[in-house]
């Protein structure tokens, strides 16, 4: 049982958002791992090819590659799919390259059967499915739980560094009776975007957390509150950088508790040299 609950948490930690450039990187690894293991150790009946084993091989990984790029083409753009950091889980990302692997399957099918073969017989794709996932399954558990191990350390770093100096965020000088939406701007904890609305939490005169919703832009706040202790951390969020009083780390970045307020809010990576540095 402890070992399960153990998987289960390992699953909901939160993984790394990647960009364009590391899945296409991590795609291109992929691919060349499968053309090498393929050429070295010759499983699946490659052995007993008497001609162009190497071109075949690297058929096999040019069609994971394809079938990659068609998942996240057809998913990711043509359906508008976004993988919110929010909620990306290491179990989310592992159930997302499973995906991935499936339609690898078909592409490395498709080639083996039309392109060596000369006639599709579809009672032997699960077995091309199972042999994707024997090759595949390896290099995903390596690239996530590199990624997500490299990730967590490096925040997590960075959050004791912050926590251990005196002046990680500086406090501003701001006069207090500047205000947002009539809230002084000393009792705002953090203002949260919710597409053309805002939530702005704050300490109210009972000295207890209030969240209030405006009808307004992030982007409209942002320039109101310039040169102010309201700073902008995430795309969806603006904290109050004097109310901040402690840091933690995750794979995805920074986390920040603030005085009198239960909600941690997120510091994107674009922003961790800010909170860094400042």
């Amino acid at each position: 049982m402890k070992l399960f609950q153990k998987v289960i948490q390992i699953l909901q930690k939160p993984f790394p958002e990647e960009s364009r450039s590391i899945y296409y990187r991590n795609l291109i690894f992929l691919s060349v791992f499968v053309t090498l293991f393929l050429y070295i150790f010759q499983p699946f009946g490659i052995s007993t090819l008497t001609s162009k084993k190497f071109l075949i091989c690297l058929g096999f990984g040019s069609m994971t590659f394809l079938g990659a790029c068609i998942y996240e083409a057809f998913l990711h753009y043509t359906f508008k799919h976004r993988k919110l950091q929010e909620k990306w889980t290491f179990g989310k990302w592992i159930l997302d390259n499973l995906c991935i692997m499936i339609i690898i399957s078909l592409t490395n099918f498709l080639f083996a059967r039309l392109l060596i073969i000369g006639h599709i017989d579809w009672s032997l794709f699960p077995q091309m499915i199972y042999s994707t996932f024997t090759i595949g399954i390896l290099p995903l558990i390596i690239i996530g739980g590199w990624s997500l191990l490299k990730n967590e350390k490096k925040y997590q770093n960075i959050a004791n560094e912050i926590n251990h100096s005196k002046n990680a965020i500086s406090k501003s000088n701001e006069v207090e009776n500047h205000s947002v939406f009539e809230i002084p701007t000393y009792q705002i904890r953090y203002i949260e975007a919710l597409q053309n609305y805002t939530k702005i939490g704050f300490i109210n005169s009972q000295g207890s957390l209030e969240v209030k919703t405006e009808r307004s832009t992030l982007k409209r706040i942002i320039t109101e509150t310039e040169g102010t202790s309201i700073i902008k951390c995430h795309r969806s969020y603006l904290v109050n950088k004097d109310a901040i009083i402690s840091t933690k780390g995750n794979a995805q970045g920074l986390l920040l508790s603030l005085s009198d307020c239960d909600k941690i809010i997120p510091v994107s990576r674009t922003r961790v040299s800010y909170f860094r540095n400042n």
